[in-house]
């Protein structure tokens, strides 16, 4: 890790010269998708915060496996083959609405909790076919990888997960369609740890066509470092590491290219590790890193969590994120990188009122 003296100049440096550029056309291809966990009660309407807010797409957490092979939001609510309840229609309804009005959404695979899908089902075919299940239930085009924990680790599941992933891929191509795929992996200020190193790896050797990695630029360990200035080392240290890999399988990519495979998805506020707050200058110095560099994602955990907590209460919280802010004050900042996967949602705060 550098000193943070390091991340600190690097943070003022880059503020200084990309704010002045935010309104450049050149990286409007750049998204802002942010994560949104459905399973909270009451359950997230994603068409009216998406209107409201002016946000273009999200990430739908977390499908894992439920009872066996069966993909399920967070292991409480099956998804397809029959399957009915509240939670599913008014996902479904929501996403419906959301589309209507240009937004588009990515279904994340996996988590910190419960079993993966991956683990889960022991064949290639099975795990296809619970990846289908969920990408035809919500017609999806894009679809992201939360692999995190021990399951990074376990060679077979990986290497499981990718060979589904890189045959529904092909399917797709046939029919003249992209599947569009997203890799979330844990990170430190450095960039990804080995196991990540080799989870990217088994899909280049898959053949699987990624969008971007998008590392979670969290819970680093150390406390009281400059969160921003973080984030900027780890995109730093995952473009070199982008090169890398790909110059071993004999593929050499521009700088362009190597960034436009970059994402970064802070937890905003509080994290779960003492003394790390991702504070909203944070989240404008990471803003201009995105605008300099040509990120290809940016990501917070969780849409759900922005806002202040009841009395502007200094805790942890699914609901919250434990400093003083206005209601989706860090939405406001990262929606300014205009990328879209839908035909574009035009910002109406009355929506649905």
């Amino acid at each position: 890790m550098q000193p943070r003296v390091s991340f600190r100049s690097a943070a003022r440096a880059i503020a200084a010269l990309c704010l002045s550029a935010a309104a450049s056309a050149s990286h409007a291809a750049g998204v802002y998708a942010p994560y949104i966990d459905v399973t909270l009660s009451p359950t997230p309407l994603i068409d009216q915060i998406g209107v409201r807010q002016g946000i273009q797409q999200f990430h739908l957490a977390f499908v894992i496996a439920g009872d066996g092979c069966t993909p399920s939001w967070g292991g409480i609510q099956a998804i397809g083959n029959g399957a009915s309840g509240d939670l599913l229609t008014t996902i479904s309804t929501s996403i419906a609405r959301y589309r209507a009005k240009g937004g588009e959404v990515s279904v994340s695979f996996g988590g910190a909790a419960g079993t993966p899908l991956m683990k889960a089902c022991t064949t290639v075919p099975a795990l296809k076919h619970a990846y289908q299940t969920v990408i035809d239930t919500y017609q999806l085009t894009h679809i992201d990888f939360d692999i995190e924990g021990s399951v990074q680790q376990d060679t077979e599941a990986v290497a499981r997960n990718f060979q589904a992933v890189a045959q529904l891929q092909s399917e797709y191509a046939a029919k003249g369609k992209t599947l569009h795929v997203t890799l979330t992996l844990p990170v430190l200020p450095s960039g990804l740890v080995q196991d990540g190193i080799n989870t990217v790896n088994a899909a280049i050797a898959n053949k699987v066509a990624f969008d971007t990695v998008n590392v979670m630029t969290m819970d680093y360990g150390p406390a009281d470092i400059d969160m921003g200035a973080a984030a900027i080392s780890a995109a730093q240290g995952l473009y070199a590491q982008l090169d890398t890999a790909y110059k071993a399988v004999g593929q050499v990519k521009t700088d362009a290219q190597l960034w436009r495979l970059v994402g970064v998805t802070p937890m905003i506020g509080m994290n779960d590790v003492q003394g790390e707050t991702f504070t909203l200058p944070n989240a404008l110095v990471v803003l201009g890193a995105a605008y300099a560099n040509g990120y290809g994602l940016v990501a917070n955990w969780s849409v759900g969590r922005d806002q202040a907590c009841p009395d502007n209460g200094a805790i942890v919280s699914a609901t919250c994120s434990g400093i003083v802010q206005k209601p989706y004050a860090f939405a406001s900042i990262f929606r300014q990188l205009h990328g879209h996967w839908g035909t574009g949602v035009l910002r109406d705060p009355k929506y649905g009122k």
